[in-house]
């Protein structure tokens, strides 16, 4: 996924270090793409992964073998839940199906919010646009139901405490949009596509979303045990450009990084000693974000109307 036209291969720099055995993460929209290539170097570092989606098992079978070949990493380090994002009621049972694992296997230690549409028309079975729904609220949903089950772990080597990671797969397609999208009729309206604005909506309101949650973890002093991140992938070869003519996919084919890089910077921020909670990453640095993040009035309205659609308290993280 992505939006920029051509990539820059400076990120290739960047090579993940840090392993993490004894981690647990979840990943969305994991068995194909950037998903699975995030999934992929999560394993290799010694992670267990739980690989989530709505594709269906056999296609999270065949990633989690394949990845298990690629990396050598044990099968039993990799696990399948499913998760529709187009419903807040498939969210929830994803999370009381979470409560029901073993209590060993309930701690988390990180979880990256992969899974996206691109422009489409329609609306999703709660009523929302469909690139707010799957894209957003979703994600904000699945985010504050997990954050009970958030821990810090110690690295091995130093003993450092070692937060927990949330990672939010936003766009550079965040900059190309007329601000931050509040009016709920508007948002329950059908997109219009490929090239409507609502996915960089979307994007943007994913920014906005992990700033807010960042400040709101300081003020309950929970940012030493929980930080969060938004990063933009750059332009990948995915199914996230299938809307597109079959001739405009192939010169996007020829253009896009593989998958592989596109994964670098969730890696980054998921895995590296030391992230800025609440910033926007591209090519594994801090990156500057739209202006409109700045309408902290705008900003908060979108977080407490999020929370009340979603179902969650706007003040009480961790209830």
């Amino acid at each position: 996924m992505g939006f920029s036209p051509i990539s820059s291969s400076s990120s290739a720099e960047w090579v993940p270090r840090q392993r993490q055995e004894g981690r647990r993460y979840i990943v969305t929209g994991s068995n194909r793409g950037i998903g699975y290539e995030t999934a992929t170097g999560l394993a290799a570092l010694g992670a267990q992964v739980v690989m989530v989606g709505h594709e269906g098992s056999t296609a999270f079978n065949e990633a989690m073998e394949k990845i298990s070949m690629e990396t050598g990493s044990p099968r039993d380090n990799l696990s399948y839940m499913p998760l529709d994002l187009r419903s807040l009621d498939s969210v929830r049972a994803f999370i009381r199906a979470w409560s029901q694992r073993p209590k060993s296997e309930q701690s988390l230690h990180g979880l990256i919010n992969n899974a996206g549409i691109a422009g489409a028309p329609g609306l999703s079975p709660d009523g929302f646009e469909l690139c707010f729904q799957i894209n957003y609220l979703s994600m904000v949903l699945l985010t504050r139901l997990l954050l009970p089950y958030m821990q810090a772990s110690k690295d091995s080597d130093t003993g450092k405490v070692v937060p927990a990671r949330i990672v939010c797969v936003s766009s550079m397609a965040h900059l190309f949009t007329l601000g931050i999208p509040t009016d709920e009729q508007y948002l329950r309206s059908s997109g219009g596509g490929f090239f409507s604005l609502r996915y960089g909506e979307s994007k943007l309101c994913v920014i906005s979303f992990v700033r807010q949650l960042a400040a709101r973890l300081a003020e309950e002093g929970r940012a030493e045990e929980i930080e969060v991140a938004a990063v933009h992938p750059g332009s990948t070869a995915s199914a996230f450009w299938q809307g597109l003519p079959a001739w405009t996919q192939g010169v996007i084919a020829r253009v896009a990084q593989d998958p592989s890089r596109g994964a670098r910077t969730s890696l980054f921020c998921a895995t590296e000693t030391d992230i800025v909670s609440g910033a926007y990453y591209a090519e594994c640095a801090p990156a500057l974000a739209s202006f409109w993040l700045g309408n902290n009035a705008k900003a908060d309205l979108l977080w407490r109307k999020s929370c009340a659609w979603a179902g969650v308290s706007p003040t009480k993280l961790f209830k």
